[in-house]
């Protein structure tokens, strides 16, 4: 039904890997497009969109549209055993209910995990959300901003105005701020009519901004105490969108 080849290791398993922090289980889809995953975790806190173009595949060998749901933590478990140098290859045959995965390097390995039934979930309807406010920053600041937060607090606040950004927390007795002033060569995009404030919740935000890792900078869209929508994105090869649900602040 499908055979698909992708080199770069480190692209696939920490993509997968960063959705399997917050998915459990769900459905790849596999067209002559790339991979594309999209799934809500149980909670409908946030909403996971995944996507690697078809530019990213050394083959892409798909005879007609493919749904296979898996076990997240069951598959990642499996791409981790490649290392940089190898190649990936992910193949489903006909008649037979389980996802081969050949990883090619000084060896050649084969795995098998079963294909789960899983029922279609209806998602909230992210793409319809508008925001006020758009910022697009280095990757690396995103993720000190989020670390300096922990110290104090479970919830971030991010705040835009034209005249910055800012990403703070607030203890009970401490607080954290990382400012970034319109014109720092850090911030690449700012966008804000006005001044704009809402939290989030920090163990969520812990696990999405593992996909710094593979995108020099982030966007982060939101409006005051509305969802916001974090973006790490590769140019057409690759694509990894959030969507959270703000936590309520004072």
């Amino acid at each position: 039904m499908f055979e698909i080849t992708i080199a770069d290791v480190d692209m696939l398993k920490n993509s997968v890997g960063v959705a399997a922090e917050i998915i459990d289980e769900g459905i790849f889809r596999i067209s002559k497009n790339g991979l594309r995953f999209v799934a809500a975790d149980r909670a409908l806190v946030a909403v996971v969109d995944l996507n690697i173009g078809a530019a990213a595949f050394e083959k892409l060998d798909v005879t007609e549209d493919a749904s296979v749901g898996v076990n997240m933590n069951n598959f990642v478990s499996v791409l981790r055993r490649a290392s940089a140098g190898d190649k990936i290859t992910l193949k489903k045959e006909d008649g037979r209910n389980k996802l081969k995965i050949l990883i090619d390097g000084p060896s050649k390995r084969r795995f098998e995990v079963p294909i789960l039934d899983i029922a279609e979930s209806e998602l909230p309807p992210t793409d319809k959300l508008e925001f006020s406010s758009s910022i697009e920053l280095k990757s690396d600041i995103l993720e000190q901003g989020i670390a300096d937060a922990e110290i104090v607090s479970d919830v971030v606040v991010f705040e835009a105005s034209p005249e910055g950004f800012k990403i703070k927390s607030e203890g009970d007795s401490s607080i954290t701020e990382l400012e970034l002033e319109k014109g720092n060569t850090m911030l690449a995009k700012l966008e804000s009519t006005d001044k704009v404030k809402s939290g989030y919740p920090l163990d969520y935000l812990k696990k999405m901004v593992k996909a710094a890792r593979l995108a020099e900078t982030a966007s982060i869209r939101f409006s005051s105490e509305f969802p916001m929508k974090m973006e790490f994105n590769d140019g057409d090869k690759f694509s990894i969108s959030f969507v959270l649900a703000p936590h309520m602040i004072e």
